[in-house]
């Protein structure tokens, strides 16, 4: 069944963030565009909500999402009854920064929010605005119970009442059943609470504050069929649970029991073919060919003579010699398997860069990604560079801790001097995969800076999570020359030399500092940090924090010793400049 007869007349679909785990498929765009039984999940997104009574629908997304933007246009066409609106945003605002952008276009009745990497078919919207409704509540979240353990927890008492979340990296062992599924009903006053500029998150700032007025938010939990895509293996689930169900075929032919074929599609009298089997337009299977099903086959693909498909995914444009073999496995745009090639369990893409191994989750089911071309994490390239970068680090660490030995003696004394307290400031920042470590710096701030912190945080001078203060009272007079040189990064050569950090990398924070986006901190925690990075070399402290967010996403994509050498020397530019530094 669809939905029954909810009340709610506008949806927000949030197609922001960067759904890292289901890299390498979606390199360059979002998770709403990976096709489900060959159409994009956004198209059986909106044709749900459109089949419960949903008549505005607000889209937002990326300004860089040129495809993904260029389909809702074209889903906005044919879906005449339908008002679909589509909002672009020029940088990364958080969740709530996109309710702030669309609100000029709700009314003054409650109104559905989700996230657009979330599969549904038969959940019950009425069930959840009843409660929201009985309970007068502000804002309702909708959660699952997952018999795995979740990446979220949700802390709710015995009447339901929200009390918080906590995004849980996997290297922490905090664990509850129920998880936020990226589905929420909010009232209108909710949106009071966003704040006018800079990124804001719903989950860590805004239901927080809602919450901090003493205003009621409470969960509820989601029956049927919805399942988060957050990852490859949610994705080959989803596609699975699709095909067997028969859900959203589309306007296909069904020219054998359980097979489904687009049009101008060829098939071969002599191929073998099980279904549920969904094959797209313009497709080719040519004689001899065996494909046994679930599975989907995309848009102007080709099974060559004696080719085998068991239980796999095929994008668009594919191509499988003669005697080719792909078994549970999925296979990336245009991706062209040779003669002869057999895969099992794989992600088998194409035009693998260095960087895009970053961005692969080492806990696939599906036991690896392979490239037709090679690249993979057992390559001699992909070794080659691991040893290169770590022997530039031991190199480069070990020849300025011995040269600048002096430099940093002399330190030592001049803050010893001017201050009481130790030399070197020693703290607990996150490191690659999320394993702590301690990190090293000059002191450059009085003793007790921490417990004087909480005094002064609504006077800081940057958004999100970190905290920077101009004429910062906690810092020393020698500190802040140290600051304005950064010399007082010095000491994490050490770390470098432990190979805890590297010299380029993202910026090592503690957990709570990256807890406002939960992909980016994903993301991050693929590398080792860095003592400088892209987004310092980019004006460090005054940069945004949206900013912040997309240097470190696009080093971690994009990463290679060449954009190293380019970061470390713009550091040097930088330092004698004292650009951002304070």
């Amino acid at each position: 069944m669809l939905f029954t007869g909810s009340r709610l007349t506008t949806a927000v679909l949030l197609c922001g963030g960067h759904s890292e785990d289901l890299s390498p498929l979606i390199k360059d765009g979002h998770g709403c565009m990976l096709p489900l039984v060959n159409r994009p999940l956004i198209e059986h997104t909106v044709e749900v909500l459109k089949g419960s009574g949903i008549k505005n629908i607000l889209v937002s997304m990326p300004r860089e999402d040129s495809e993904a933007a260029w389909h809702v246009k074209k889903l906005k066409k044919s879906n005449q009854n339908t008002d679909i609106r589509l909002i672009e945003e020029d940088r990364p605002t958080g969740t709530a920064g996109a309710l702030r952008s669309v609100r000029e276009y709700l009314g003054d009745e409650c109104f559905l929010v989700m996230s657009s990497n979330i599969f549904i078919e038969d959940i019950d919207l009425d069930e959840m605005l009843s409660a929201h409704t009985a309970r007068k509540s502000v804002v309702t979240v909708g959660v699952v119970k997952e018999l795995a353990y979740p990446t979220e927890e949700i802390s709710v008492d015995e009447k339901g009442v929200v009390k918080g979340f906590t995004a849980i990296h996997p290297s922490r062992d905090r664990r509850t059943p129920y998880a936020p599924v990226g589905i929420y009903i909010f009232n209108r006053q909710a949106l009071a609470f966003i704040k006018e500029e800079g990124y804001f998150d719903i989950k860590e700032q805004l239901i927080p504050a809602v919450i901090g007025a003493s205003l009621p938010v409470h969960v509820h939990e989601v029956r049927g069929l919805c399942k988060a895509i957050n990852c490859i293996e949610d994705y080959y689930e989803a596609s699975r649970q699709a095909l067997m169900d028969r859900v959203h075929i589309g306007p296909m032919i069904e020219v054998a029991e359980g097979v489904w074929a687009g049009n101008k599609t060829d098939i071969s009298h002599r191929a073998y073919i099980v279904g549920p089997v969904v094959i797209g337009d313009g497709g080719r299977i040519e004689e001899n060919a065996q494909i046994i099903g679930p599975a989907s086959i995309g848009n102007n693909c080709v099974i060559g003579k004696r080719a085998f498909i068991r239980e796999s995914i095929l994008l668009d444009g594919c191509e499988m010699e003669e005697d080719s073999s792909l078994k549970y496995c999925i296979a990336g745009r245009g991706v062209r398997v040779c003669s002869e090639d057999e895969f099992e369990n794989k992600i088998v893409v194409e035009d693998l860069r260095l960087g895009d191994l970053n961005l692969v989750p080492s806990r696939y089911q599906l036991r690896g990604v392979t490239e037709v071309l090679k690249l993979n994490f057992g390559s001699f390239k992909y070794k080659a560079f691991l040893f290169a970068k770590r022997l530039m680090d031991i190199v480069a660490s070990a020849v300025l801790l011995a040269l600048l030995a002096p430099v940093m003696l002399v330190i030592c004394a001049m803050i010893k001097r001017d201050s009481v307290g130790p030399c070197v400031f020693s703290q607990k920042r996150c490191g690659k995969d999320g394993r702590d470590f301690v990190m090293y710096k000059f002191r450059t701030m009085v003793k007790d800076a921490s417990s004087l912190q909480q005094k002064l945080v609504a006077e800081k001078n940057v958004d999100g999570p970190m905290f920077k203060l101009f004429n910062d009272p906690r810092v020393t007079r020698i500190g802040e020359k140290l600051r304005k040189t950064s010399l007082d990064e010095l000491p994490q050569l050490i770390n470098v030399l432990r190979g805890e950090m590297s010299l380029v990398g993202p910026r090592p924070l503690v957990m709570d500092e990256m807890k406002f986006s939960p992909s980016w901190r994903s993301i991050r925690l693929k590398v080792k940090p860095g003592v400088t990075g892209l987004w310092q070399v980019q004006g460090r402290s005054e940069a945004s924090f949206h900013d912040w967010i997309r240097y470190d996403v696009d080093y971690v994509k994009n990463q290679s010793l060449y954009l190293d050498l380019k970061i470390l020397f713009k550091t040097v530019k930088v330092v004698f400049k004292k650009v951002g530094a304070y």
